[in-house]
């Protein structure tokens, strides 16, 4: 089971950003803007910064939304440490399982394209789902990949 963002496809102060809206709440462009570009720990923590010193929210929204945002922060952090722990582990297949999720992506849409170069075109309805899952496992594998890197 995924975590509040896999399952929804939102984050949980991105949606009470939106409930409190449109509960007629006046919220700080800034605000909006951090959290419409949020991409990691670092700018969940200035978005954190910027609502602990948002004069137009009552203390109540601020509670409110803080603890939204220390959800998603305790979602990412739990991410991490799985993914550590994988990389950390004895037995091969953690080691190894998302390079085999790319190479095996990789081959499905090798047989896809070959598959429609023989005349058997793939569905229409399929292309959104293997669009979004190329997306995905493999941006998200190199984009992991290249941050690991770095943090070493």
């Amino acid at each position: 089971m995924g975590n509040y963002k896999d399952q929804n496809g939102t984050t949980m102060i991105g949606d009470a950003l939106r409930w409190l809206t449109k509960s007629g709440k006046a919220i700080s462009p800034v605000i909006l803007d951090l959290a419409s570009n949020i991409n990691g720990l670092g700018s969940l923590e200035k978005l954190a910064d910027v609502i602990r010193g948002d004069e137009n929210l009552d203390s109540n929204d601020k509670e409110y939304l803080l603890a939204k945002l220390k959800a998603d922060v305790d979602h990412e952090v739990e991410r991490t440490k799985r993914w550590e722990l994988d990389s950390k582990s004895e037995h091969w297949l953690p080691k190894l399982i998302r390079p085999l999720v790319v190479a095996n992506f990789t081959i499905l849409i090798d047989v896809v394209i070959i598959s429609s170069m023989w005349g058997r075109p793939l569905g229409e309805d399929y292309l959104p789902i293997l669009m979004t899952m190329g997306v995905t496992a493999v941006g998200g594998y190199f984009t992991l990949r290249e941050y690991g890197k770095t943090k070493k």
